[in-house]
């Protein structure tokens, strides 16, 4: 992809914002006044969502805009709804001035909502960008805002009381419904899971988690092991991605959290990687958190996102990520389907050996082990399917807990743990296993089945470089 020099870069990215500034007319008045010129960027390295509740009545005509327009009207939109929003955006590394200027704005939830449509109605009429090294792009662009639009208007509405069925609001803010639960394929890895565990006494979950547990890197050792699990993933996924140059990340381990794990990604290629300590972590964990969050996951996918659409093509819209938005179901799918993509059966052999002298345990049942593991992990949609019945009443905590142990294999800590993340996050918890599930899909599709194959490869970094959501996993 075409590189630009600094200064051409900081210029296109100044001329954007003062457009959207002097464009956006009386549709969106807090966006007048000019904030200070973003600073120059370093040098660079190459189906609408379902609609919500109605907003405000119209009462000025939509405003002409240009793509590049509507997409800083639309950052700076989602840092005003971070004020009402709290944790709404997960990264923001745009001018400092926008959010200072969107603090300072004081718009409410029916406002925020009637702009977004506005933008959605002037995106639908703005001006092609044709771009003739690449003519999918300016259509993937479009889809790409028009969906965080709308799922920014349905975010909106439900702050101002409307009530969504976990389906329905799944739609509305990832643009995608839900996959139906299927008992027989869950009872099927549940007797494959049993038939692989060594005899004992007590339910499947507390055989299972006894026996898992026994795998569980020393607290002592976990920073350590994880350092050395997130190196190799990066040395790996180096050798398929060419990543930006000076990416860096700093571990910190954490505990009192709703997650196992979270990546804070801050600009500049930077990442803040933590890791919770509340519940065993053990050696399938460390491996699944170091590429989830590291390589090729969360870092990787930030920092190509900055490497080649905020900086390359001058696209402001990736400045800012809106957790509870589509972009979130491609984010989790891909960081869930390149573990596997980077770890392949012999890689993976390799590299679990090296952690498990790392961290003090024996290999000697290390095939049994990783039976086991892969087994419980055709498990995982069953945790959708608790979130659905608990996020719409038809379970308490109490019987959501049980489901989770019974059907997920959670112990009753980690259950708890998931009841938590439900609470918070809702129906965000669609995006793991059924993002996963279509990004395999969309890999395979254009790279073949030959798992970890350069042309698999290929088709991820494309994944990872182009404006994506679910409907355009095609």
């Amino acid at each position: 992809m075409p590189v630009l020099r600094r200064r051409a870069l900081a210029a296109a990215l100044v001329l954007a914002a003062d457009l959207a500034l002097a464009g956006c007319g009386a549709g969106f008045p807090w966006l007048r006044e000019k904030p200070a010129k973003p600073a120059a960027a370093a040098p660079a390295a190459p189906a609408a969502t379902q609609p919500a509740a109605a907003a405000p009545a119209q009462t000025a005509p939509v405003p002409v805009m240009t793509v590049n327009e509507i997409a800083v009207a639309y950052v700076r939109l989602v840092l005003a709804f971070d004020q009402l929003d709290p944790g709404y955006v997960d990264a923001y590394y745009g001018p400092p001035a926008w959010r200072d200027l969107a603090r300072k704005a004081g718009l409410d939830a029916a406002q925020i909502q009637h702009q977004a449509q506005q933008l959605m109605a002037a995106l639908s009429s703005a001006a092609p960008e044709p771009i003739a090294a690449d003519p999918k792009l300016p259509e993937l662009r479009r889809r790409y805002l028009k969906n965080q639009l709308g799922s920014l208007s349905a975010r909106a509405a439900m702050l101002r009381g409307q009530k969504f069925s976990f389906d329905d609001e799944a739609r509305a803010l990832y643009d995608v419904a839900p996959p139906d639960y299927n008992a027989a394929e869950n009872e099927a890895a549940l007797a494959q899971v049993r038939s692989l565990l060594p005899r004992g006494s007590g339910s499947l979950a507390q055989r299972y988690n006894r026996y898992v547990d026994g795998f569980a890197v020393p607290r002592a050792r976990l920073e350590r092991v994880m350092q050395a699990a997130i190196a190799d993933a990066r040395a790996g996924t180096r050798r398929h991605l060419s990543l930006p140059a000076g990416e860096r990340f700093e571990l910190s381990l954490v505990a009192g959290k709703p997650w196992s794990a979270y990546n804070w990604y801050q600009g500049g290629f930077s990442s803040r990687i933590q890791v919770n300590t509340d519940l065993p972590v053990t050696i399938d964990r460390v491996i699944q958190l170091a590429s989830h969050e590291g390589y090729p996951g969360h870092h990787v996918y930030g920092g190509l996102l900055e490497q080649y659409l905020v900086r390359g093509r001058g696209w402001p819209e990736y400045q800012v990520y809106a957790l509870y938005s589509p972009q979130s179901f491609v984010a989790e799918g891909s960081a869930d389907f390149g573990v596997d993509l980077l770890y392949p059966w012999q890689q993976r052999r390799a590299l679990e050996k090296k952690l498990f002298r790392l961290a003090g345990l024996s290999t000697r049942n290390l095939t049994d082990y990783d039976r086991v593991t892969a087994a419980a992990k055709l498990l995982a949609p069953a945790t959708v399917e608790a979130a659905r019945h608990y996020l719409d009443g038809d379970w308490t905590a109490v019987q959501t807990s049980a489901w989770l142990q019974e059907h997920t294999l959670a112990s009753p800590e980690r259950a708890r743990q998931r009841i938590a993340f439900f609470d918070r996050y809702r129906s965000y918890i669609v995006n793991y296993a059924y993002g996963e599930q279509l990004v395999r899909q969309y890999v395979e599709a254009a790279g073949g089945t030959v798992p970890g194959s350069a042309e698999q490869w290929r088709a991820f970094g494309r994944l990872l470089t182009t404006p994506r959501v679910a409907s355009s996993l095609d």
